[in-house]
């Protein structure tokens, strides 16, 4: 089943890339290639076992990323004599060059997406004292796509390794089913953690059913996944849904 997911705050390969480089806090002048480039194809696999289109260009920053790790692997060349400069020009220089580069682009982005925001609050009237109404806490940070994969892999190492064995299975909930049973809950619940929306006593196919379901309810804005803090626990709320969902 091809299945595509599009979020504003996802961005192709680059912004997968500084992910990781965040993630493990990763000098970005000297990135330990083999890791990252183990990292990178481990994100790529998980996307594979959720059914999720991968675009081409994260097929070619893999390709890019196995060709320096290679370069990396050859023997560097020495100068033969002390005055002799070194030649040899760093494989992941490029790599480098191209993530600072997204990096002051996504800065600027966010910095402009800032200035909208508070040219918005700006109301041609007297001030007012707003401090009453103001809430005691900061809002919580928009989430990447990645954030909700750090999860579901996560939840994946909770649940116990268990011996293959043919089995005759049964029906698999949809991903339609999955999304309304979601809903269902939520209308009780209001907001909930992610790990209570997916079940770990059921099958590999309820769980990928589940984080489907979720991508798509974010994908239609109907629930809103929200981290107070980088790396806490992901919280799921339910947003304005129409009363025929």
């Amino acid at each position: 089943m091809a299945y595509e997911i599009v979020l504003d705050a996802f961005s192709g390969p680059l912004d997968l890339l500084l992910h990781l480089i965040q993630k493990h806090e990763i000098d970005i002048h000297d990135i330990p290639i083999a890791l990252v480039t183990e990292q990178y194809m481990e994100y790529l696999r998980a996307m594979e076992e959720l059914s999720l289109e991968i675009a081409s260009e994260f097929l070619v920053m893999a390709a890019t990323l196995l060709a320096i790790k290679s370069r990396m692997l050859l023997p560097r060349h020495k100068p033969e004599s002390e005055s002799e400069e070194e030649v040899d020009e760093d494989p992941r220089e490029q790599l480098v060059q191209q993530l600072l580069e997204y990096q002051r682009c996504k800065w600027a982005a966010e910095r402009l997406q800032e200035l909208e925001r508070r040219q918005s609050l700006v109301f041609s009237r007297e001030p007012m004292d707003l401090r009453p109404y103001a809430p005691d806490v900061p809002p919580p940070e928009p989430m990447s796509m990645w954030v909700l994969i750090d999860a579901y892999r996560a939840l994946m190492r909770r649940v116990p390794a268990q011996a293959q064995s043919a089995e005759i299975k049964g029906s698999v909930i949809s991903v339609d089913e999955m999304m309304e049973t979601i809903l269902e809950r939520l209308r009780r619940w209001r907001s909930c953690r992610f790990h209570d929306l997916v079940p770990l006593n059921g099958t590999r196919e309820d769980w990928v059913s589940a984080f489907l379901a979720l991508l798509e309810l974010m994908k239609e804005r109907c629930i809103r996944c929200t981290q107070e803090q980088p790396f806490d626990e992901i919280q799921v709320e339910l947003v304005d849904v129409p009363a025929s969902a």
